[in-house]
């Protein structure tokens, strides 16, 4: 918490990958630095196509379903962890599930499998595992058993929240994006740490054309995760506002 409020963080939005369990933490954590509002949200990983994925903004983070929904995405995470593990092996790398999970006791994802491997030294860094192993079209690579985007938006709102398709670059279709739309997904991540001004502009156009809020992230993912360069990203104040008054809405 104190990197992000030397970062100039002024509004925090724990969004971890099918998991809430960080949220108590990170909201004592954040009573230490004046000036730090802190929310809980979720990230949900569907399995529309690879890094497809679906935030939820103000939920009822102790809700049961909720929870017991992301516990039962987590172990379709491990399954397929095991199945990525078992195509290594065929490789001739030799990989645990211990050594995979390491210090993580929440949710588990190839990033951790790549971490593992660099561990070993047998890649030089995160992007080289995805490339050599894990990302699509790769020799050990294994589809995700996510939810769909429908399902993940229809959990969110159950728990009371509203739904965010998260850096939208990735959507090859922005048709898919209009389906998401009329199940319930309401914003759209235009203020995104990766954006160029050009994707800002178009994701902006695309969010007034399907009346979804705009909204903003950084995808900040750790150190040495490849996504680390910044722990915030600016929104205009119009936009910031609309999203303080949607989130104040729910219950």
């Amino acid at each position: 918490m104190g990197r992000a409020r030397k970062a100039g963080v002024a509004l925090l939005v724990l969004s971890d990958h099918d998991s809430v369990a960080g949220f108590p933490e990170a909201r004592d954590a954040a009573a230490q630095e004046a000036g730090m509002d802190v929310r809980c949200g979720v990230e949900i990983n569907t399995r529309y196509g690879e890094n497809v994925h679906i935030l939820g903004y103000g939920i009822r983070w102790q809700d049961p379903e909720l929870l017991a929904r992301l516990a039962e995405f987590r172990q379709r995470r491990v399954t397929r962890l095991s199945r990525i593990l078992d195509n290594l092996g065929r490789l001739g790398v030799t990989l645990s599930l211990e050594e995979v999970r390491g210090g993580c006791s929440e949710t588990l994802g190839r990033a951790h499998v790549a971490d593992a491997l660099r561990r070993k030294g047998l890649v030089s860094s995160r992007a080289d595992a995805f490339r050599r192993f894990l990302a699509q079209g790769r020799p050990a690579y294994v589809e995700s058993a996510g939810p769909s985007p429908e399902e993940a938006i229809a959990l969110i709102r159950a728990a009371g929240g509203f739904a965010v398709a998260a850096h939208p670059g990735t959507v090859a279709d922005a048709g898919a994006i209009a389906g998401w739309a009329k199940a319930g997904l309401e914003g759209l991540e235009v203020y995104y740490g990766g954006h160029t001004p050009s994707q800002v502009a178009r994701f902006q156009s695309l969010a007034e054309s399907l009346k979804l809020l705009a909204t903003g992230g950084s995808d900040y993912h750790g150190r040495d995760s490849g996504r680390e360069a910044a722990m915030g990203v600016e929104v205009p104040d119009a936009v910031c506002r609309v999203f303080l008054e949607r989130l104040a809405r729910c219950n």
